[in-house]
């Protein structure tokens, strides 16, 4: 009898730590769930911001290549319309060359 009371006993301080540790490891699983919720909205958060920081950059980007472009294009139709004005001036003092060599021709 003094063995099946002690065994007795015995399972019940089992029974004890079981329900201990059942009862721990629920907490842990709702801590661990808890913190599993606050993560993945911290994350949907971050993903949010990243989202809008990387957008405003690529509208930056486009804004400035826009910029460039613009840039490029009167700076081309500037170079061109100098090249015309000297070509021009060119002509023009060429024009001025013939017509003193014809003078010159008929004067001789």
């Amino acid at each position: 009898d003094a063995q099946i009371e002690r065994l007795e006993k015995e399972l019940g301080r089992m029974r004890a730590g079981v329900s201990e540790s059942v009862q721990l490891m629920e907490q842990r699983e709702m801590g661990v769930g808890l913190e599993y919720e606050q993560l993945t909205h911290a994350s949907a958060a971050l993903r949010e911001e990243l989202h809008t920081e990387l957008e405003r950059m690529l509208n930056d980007i486009i804004k400035f290549k826009i910029h460039v472009q613009g840039s490029l294009e009167a700076y081309e139709e500037f170079v061109a319309s100098e090249v015309d004005r000297e070509m021009a001036e060119q002509e023009d003092v060429e024009h001025q060359d013939d017509v003193a060599m014809e003078i010159e021709e008929d004067d001789a």
